[in-house]
């Protein structure tokens, strides 16, 4: 049980470290960007201490770069590792190196899945109350840089109000030095802020230095658009001013009035499929220019930061919209990967944008959440979610009743509350100190589901073992305490604590995204779709102990082992989708419906290893007959 403990947790949280060490390759990446300035000027070394900073800095960067084993497009970014300290030694003009830092820090987003954009919209009052109290006394009341603590301080803080400085600087760079700190500096990091307070303050800090007059500019120009401007959250986070301004005629002011005023970016509907559009754009322009990886990687992201964000409140909406965009960005990722002319790539790209923009306007036209969609949506995860997981547990729950052995179902219940509570740590944990990306999310379920399956397996087979006269006759003559000795004790704690565990981390995901949805009296509704989920999955349990327990010894083990069997069936194609769609497994494509319930997606690796568990049940439940009938 410890040793799965120990994997799950390593499981769960590996992508937080990962995501970690990312964040430091891009927070070096774009202090070398920012700061390359002050050491070379027009060839010449004008701070030989800055200088050598910088490479200093370019050597972790390729460092780190040559140990990443994400399976996309990682020779690229080694390329630019390399070529950036070329450009450095060469001392090249600042304008070469802050290019190639701008598409280094994008290229390594992209393949890592590393998420930059904060889950709540930044409170700028809090950051500035933060600011005063955190970080005054060595940058000043208004962010010049002079302190009370400033003087000694070598280097001396930095002045937000710099212009230059501000205009190259984006939020998830503030974030990131705020998270980290700066080695060799006086600037600490601040670990005991949570997630949300230190957006906040990175937004705060990212205002000070805006030209006067340039948000009310900013708020001017986005109201004329109507909020149809090039910037989305992924946008607002992760570019400079000076990049937004690359964008945008006016973008500098625009991300200014943003920054100050960040509520009228977020209150934006459909957010997650404005993501995923901007991403297949984006995919479908790197796979013309031949940059097939990059492509692959964007439309990956488009699923899972995007579309799938907002798959559970379409779902409510509009199921068969919902089935027909996840198909299609699944195929068209398949097509990616079997590099398909361009043309097709277009075509496919085009008609999934033409899907999402339907299922954009099917949510607007329902107001966003309604009360309706919010109960059914919130019911629909936990039942979907849950049943499985409960089965399991009410299954073996059963078991322990039929068989006399009450004093074993403290193991039982030690095996889902640990779940429980490693579920709520999750939650917790992924609100206020790591930001749980798509693919870490599915690799999570994915690995997990497995587990379990092979687990179920084995518990069904020994079940079902016990129907057959002979092996009915041992089980009878054997004592139960040495049937079921404390390992195998240990064992269906720990069946029970992965797959309650596996769908827990999934539903706190899923409603996450609900909750981030949720505007007036639509959150009362979540949480009472949440209590009648509850509700109902009580009376299945209660239900199916009772009826099961009533059955004879030998038909209660039939029974019960052929459930567990189906449910290995069922966790074992939900895993390999789970992993495919996090793009750590290859994925063959079939053309026919999936079965969701059932675990059967449209994938030959899922169904081999389905049908490879189907076969050897079957051979087994044959063979299991065979020799009742015999005797």
């Amino acid at each position: 049980m410890t040793i799965l403990l120990i994997l799950v947790l390593q499981l769960g949280f590996l992508a937080g470290a990962q995501a970690n060490d990312s964040d430091r390759l891009v927070q070096l990446i774009d202090y070398i960007g920012v700061d390359y300035s002050a050491a070379v000027s027009e060839g010449v070394i004008v701070n030989q201490l800055e200088y050598d900073e910088m490479m200093e800095f370019a050597g972790i960067i390729e460092t780190e770069v040559q140990k990443m084993v994400v399976p996309s497009d990682v020779q690229s970014l080694r390329q630019q590792a390399t070529a950036l300290k070329d450009l450095i030694l060469s001392r090249a003009s600042p304008l070469d190196v802050k290019a190639l830092t701008q598409s280094m820090r994008a290229t390594v987003v992209q393949v890592t899945g590393l998420k930059v954009t904060p889950d709540r919209i930044p409170d700028i009052s809090r950051g500035k109350l933060l600011y005063q109290s955190e970080c005054a006394a060595c940058h000043g009341p208004s962010g010049s840089g002079k302190g009370n603590l400033a003087e000694g301080l070598d280097p001396q803080p930095t002045d937000f109000t710099d212009q230059v400085r501000y205009s190259q600087r984006s939020l998830y760079a503030l974030f990131n030095t705020i998270t980290n700190g700066v080695d060799g500096t006086g600037m600490a990091a601040y670990p005991h802020l949570s997630a949300d307070d230190r957006w906040s303050l990175a937004a705060y800090v990212g205002s000070l230095g805006a030209k006067p007059n340039a948000a009310s500019n900013g708020q001017r120009l986005w109201q004329q658009a109507d909020s149809a401007v090039p910037i989305d959250i992924q946008g607002y986070a992760s570019l400079s001013p000076e990049e937004a301004a690359e964008k945008l005629s006016g973008g500098a002011d625009v991300m200014a009035f943003l920054r100050t005023d960040p509520i009228a970016l977020f209150d934006r509907k459909d957010a997650p499929l404005d993501v995923a559009m901007s991403l297949l754009q984006s995919g479908l322009e790197s796979y013309q220019q031949g940059e097939t990886e990059k492509a692959y990687t964007l439309t990956l992201t488009a699923y899972l930061e995007g579309f799938e964000l907002a798959e559970s409140t379409l779902s409510a909406v509009d199921g068969d919209l919902m089935r027909k965009i996840e198909a299609e960005m699944m195929q068209l990722r398949s097509a990616i990967r079997a590099e398909e002319p361009v043309d097709d790539i277009t075509a496919r790209v085009q008609a999934i944008l033409s899907l999402l923009q339907q299922a954009k306007t099917a949510l607007s036209d329902s107001e966003g959440l309604s009360t309706s969609a919010a109960f059914i949506t919130s019911l629909v995860i936990l039942l979907r979610e849950g049943l499985e997981a409960l089965l399991v547990v009410v299954a073996i729950s059963a078991f322990l009743i039929k068989t006399g052995r009450r004093e074993a179902m403290p193991y039982l219940h030690s095996g889902w509350i640990a779940a429980l509570l490693l579920g709520g740590l999750t939650w917790v944990v992924s609100e206020h100190f790591i930001q749980i990306s798509g693919a870490t999310r599915e690799v999570t379920e994915g690995v997990a589901a497995l587990l379990a399956s092979g687990m179920l397996l084995f518990v069904g087979y020994w079940l079902h073992s016990k129907t057959s006269a002979a092996g009915w006759h041992a089980f009878i003559q054997k004592s139960l305490q040495t049937v079921l000795a404390r390992r195998t004790l240990w064992g269906l704690t720990g069946l029970t604590f992965i797959s309650v565990y596996r769908e827990v981390f999934e539903t706190i995901l899923f409603y996450q995204a609900l909750w981030t949805q949720a505007t007036g009296d639509s959150a009362n509704w979540i949480m009472a779709g949440f209590g009648a989920g509850t509700l109902i999955l009580a009376v299945v349990a209660w239900l199916v102990i009772r009826f099961s327990v009533k059955l004879p010894l030998r038909q209660f083990f039939a029974t019960t082992g052929i459930l567990l069997l189906a449910l290995s069936f069922i966790f074992a194609g939900k895993g390999i989708a789970a992993l495919q769609e996090a793009g750590t497994m290859p994925q063959t494509l079939l053309q026919f419906t999936p079965i969701e319930w059932l675990g059967i997606y449209p994938s030959r690796e899922g169904l081999l290893l389905q049908t490879a568990i189907l076969i050897s049940s079957l051979v087994f439940l044959s063979k299991s007959f065979s020799r009742k009938t015999g005797q």
